[in-house]
């Protein structure tokens, strides 16, 4: 499985202003102070990939989400519908483009899994141009009302073009928690999620692979420690487990309670408990600039370290720290 990310974001998007440009800008002119710079173009990327931290380089992004999995397989299969899915749509043009013209091959399906209706999650799907393609299958997937709620995506006045104009065959397929089916040969779980309106995760199996995508969720401090607790099976053995992570560990205690969203440390804590090879925090929150989340990355990574090298001085302890702690970015892919 590769697992690219389009949209990050959680809540609302957050591009970046031009304020955060320019003190990108600055910050790489301060780092270039004394250095010889190349002339060439490629020798400058590396040295700016060499000299720069990622949150001056680059940007984590501001799309809300949407996840692709590619196999081997000639579908597609996209998790949630946030503004990153207009940018992966546009990424299917340019596949086929060939000269002033894109050619769509026809019979093409796409397969639609959402974890949930608020707007975050669904603001890209006006905006997902296959939906307006004959020849085009799109396969939704989620609740009971998920029908109804795409639909509720076209009204008028927030959407000028009418849920009639959309020329896909499009077919909408309920899911129960707890289900298990599959999905252009991928083995399909979910879960059920602590989230206001309630929220599907989805567990994805694959020559040997495991996939868990589990956002908007709460996880509570009580239950993240006991032995039962259901996303301990769900999560187990992933190799990668993208994990909301949208709050400090404080926030999701106390001031921001029962909003739907959990901690770094919570997520840390239950890949451990999981046995998670790759833990990826998800659903940043809009008001964390990239600074502010490359020290959320660097805090985590610590933490994790830390009671890695607890566990080795308490060998009784059941836990396997992740191998690996990423932030995801608009554009990363993870090869699985």
């Amino acid at each position: 499985m590769n697992i690219r990310f389009w949209g990050t974001r959680g809540s609302l998007p957050a591009p970046l202003t031009a304020a955060q440009v320019r003190a990108k800008i600055l910050a790489a002119l301060e780092a270039a102070r004394g250095l010889t710079l190349p002339a060439a173009a490629s020798e400058l990327a590396a040295l700016a990939d060499e000299y720069l931290p990622f949150h001056t380089r680059a940007t984590y992004g501001g799309n809300t989400p949407c996840v692709q999995i590619s196999t081997e397989g000639p579908d597609y299969v996209l998790l949630d519908g946030g503004t990153g899915l207009r940018d992966f749509a546009q990424h299917y043009r340019r596949q086929h483009t060939h000269g002033s013209r894109p050619s769509f091959p026809v019979n093409t399906t796409f397969h639609v899994l959402l974890s949930h209706f608020h707007w975050d999650h669904v603001q890209g799907l006006p905006f997902f141009f296959p939906l307006y393609l004959p020849g085009q299958r799109i396969i939704f997937y989620g609740t009971e009302k998920t029908e109804e709620h795409v639909r509720q995506q076209f009204f008028v006045p927030s959407f000028p073009v009418p849920y009639e104009a959309l020329r896909a065959q499009i077919v909408y397929r309920t899911i129960a928690p707890g289900e298990v089916f599959d999905v252009a040969g991928l083995q399909v779980r979910t879960i059920q999620q602590n989230h206001p309106g309630g929220s599907l995760g989805y567990r994805f199996e694959h020559d040997g692979r495991v996939f868990v995508y589990s956002t908007d969720c709460e996880h509570k401090q009580g239950n993240v420690h006991a032995p039962d607790y259901p996303f301990l099976e769900f999560f187990a053995d992933a190799d990668l487990l993208v994990f909301d992570a949208m709050y400090s560990l404080d926030d999701a205690t106390y001031a921001k309670a029962d909003w739907g969203h959990s901690s770094n440390v919570m997520g840390v804590e239950l890949a451990a408990r999981a046995r998670v090879q790759r833990l990826a925090l998800f659903h940043h929150d809009p008001l964390h600039d990239d600074a502010e989340l490359t020290e959320i990355l660097f805090n985590t990574r610590m933490y994790a370290e830390m009671f890695h090298q607890e566990q080795g001085r308490k060998l009784h302890l059941p836990r396997k720290y992740p191998s690996e702690v990423l932030m995801a970015y608009d554009g990363l892919e993870v090869e699985l």
